[in-house]
């Protein structure tokens, strides 16, 4: 039974493109090898770390979303482990069941076409506020402000900053 997982990685810096970009063909190999399929690299970068890991503050991220069986995951993860340009790393299961027919449909139906993307655009516009707009906006959040900041004698501050009635 395949199912879907994402794994997102912490490299280190210094171990280099070249590392990192073997190690990531080897993951894709070994994904396909269980018959499983990448479905999305996503690298993030060179990101400061919340905390020290390796006595490293900084690293680079990458997530990989994917489907396999629950054997490659295993296996995965126990070269994870064993690669030393990998600091972290982190393993979630998405789906516990995954359709792939229906996530190619998903896919395409979230992918607007060109004539879909120009209309949104000219709605856009047609609705975009101008100056006289914001200005009326602005005067009636001052007003609502003033309404409703009323103050009372028992909560005034006297000009040395002290409240009366101390």
């Amino acid at each position: 039974m395949k199912r879907r997982y994402e794994t997102i990685l912490l490299f280190e810096i210094e171990a280099g493109d070249e590392a990192r970009e073997a190690f990531l063909n080897r993951s894709k190999a070994l994904i396909e090898q269980y018959d499983g399929k990448l479905l999305e690299q996503d690298e993030w970068g060179v990101r400061k770390l919340a905390y020290e890991v390796r006595r490293k503050i900084r690293g680079y991220y990458v997530r990989l979303d994917y489907y396999s069986q629950k054997e490659m995951v295993e296996e995965f993860e126990r070269i994870i482990r064993l690669e030393d340009c990998v600091m972290k790393y982190l393993t979630i299961l998405l789906e516990d069941t995954f359709d792939q027919e229906q996530y190619e449909r998903n896919q395409i139906q979230a992918v607007p076409s060109d004539e879909d993307a120009e209309m949104s655009e000219d709605q856009a516009e047609e609705t975009e506020p101008t100056d006289e707009d914001m200005s009326e906006v602005v005067q009636k959040d001052f007003d609502d402000e003033v309404d409703n900041s009323e103050i009372t004698a028992d909560d005034s501050v006297d000009t040395e900053g002290k409240e009366k009635g101390e």
